[in-house]
């Protein structure tokens, strides 16, 4: 029997804080606040994302398992 199991990539987390730390350095030498502001909500965003991509690989790592409730095995028809 052969299980398969989608985990979510652990990498896509680092990518997206990369990405928000990016956009705080864009945010430290924009020329002006309106600059500045739009750097700041993208690195917001980013490290949102980071934290939901997080959460995802904790609850699809550590999802409970029911070894006594078999799988049925489903065939194309």
């Amino acid at each position: 029997m052969t299980v398969h199991v989608e985990v979510p990539s652990v990498k896509q987390p680092e990518k997206y804080r990369r990405l928000a730390r990016e956009a705080i350095r864009r945010a430290e030498e924009a020329p002006s606040l309106y600059f500045r502001l739009g750097y700041l909500s993208l690195a917001s965003g980013w490290r949102a994302l980071a934290e939901e991509a997080e959460k995802n690989f904790w609850d699809c790592t550590h999802a409970e398992v029911h070894w006594d409730d078999p799988w049925q095995e489903r065939r194309a028809s």
